[in-house]
């Protein structure tokens, strides 16, 4: 089984703008959570996405699922958790719960804040799960990186051409992933923000693919704009 998890729990408190989270921001009369959802399903071999939202949340999804989703029989909206990782564990739960657990089983983890995820990133993700167990999503850096301890003098300028963007999504073998999850101390778990952490914090490796600049998340009023900007552009309806 391959199965996509979309987490959708987050508050988007640097957004100042916002009255409502980021994910459910209507941009040309659409909710930005409706495009991420709408760009997952195009990838077919998923046979289920499970969507991980806050508590107040869930009527919404569910009514948005069953009246504005194109392949609602697929979808399964779940509770999310206090934290990224807790959220995580309640897709995996529920993933177990639904269908049991196959030792090929692919988990594909993406953020709700990430509408334009392209179809050859979900099918190389796939892919490299299933090839190597773990993969993550990843750009080259650009610019010029600068390392500071202090936060305000540079301590060191690492090789740019070492550096990634990482992107989602997070990939990974369930089974692989539900052990490295377990062995997680508390601590760790409270402490990651990025889902390849898991692997870092197991010593396991994380192979790499391919990202792209239309797969940015939206985190500020600006990337708000590049949204409006993107759909016009590329006239984009739902």
């Amino acid at each position: 089984m391959i199965y996509a998890a979309i987490l959708a729990g987050g508050s988007g408190t640097r957004m100042k703008s916002a009255k409502v989270p980021k994910q459910y921001i209507e941009v040309d009369g659409n909710p930005i959570i409706l495009y991420t959802i709408e760009n997952v399903l195009k990838e077919k071999r998923f046979n289920y996405v499970y969507i991980a939202v806050h508590a107040d949340y869930l009527s919404y999804m569910d009514e948005l699922v069953k009246m504005r989703v194109s392949e609602p029989g697929r979808i399964r909206v779940i509770e999310g958790g206090k934290e990224r990782m807790d959220t995580i564990r309640n897709v995996t739960n529920a993933i177990t719960s639904d269908n049991g657990l196959n030792d090929d089983d692919i988990i594909v983890i993406h953020d709700a804040a990430r509408p334009f995820v392209t179809e050859k990133i979900l099918s190389d993700s796939i892919e490299a799960a299933a090839k190597y167990g773990a993969c993550v999503c990843a750009l080259p850096a650009a610019d010029t990186m600068l390392y500071s301890e202090t936060g305000d003098e540079v301590s060191s300028i690492p090789d740019r051409s070492k550096i990634f963007h990482g992107q989602a999504p997070d990939s990974f073998n369930l089974k692989h992933f539900l052990d490295m999850q377990d062995a997680l101390s508390p601590e760790q778990r409270a402490a990651i923000t990025g889902t390849s952490q898991i692997c870092t914090m197991n010593s396991q490796s994380i192979h790499m693919i391919p990202g792209d600049t239309m797969n940015f998340k939206i985190t500020t009023d600006g990337d708000l704009d590049l949204v409006r900007n993107t759909i016009a552009l590329h006239n984009i309806q739902l």
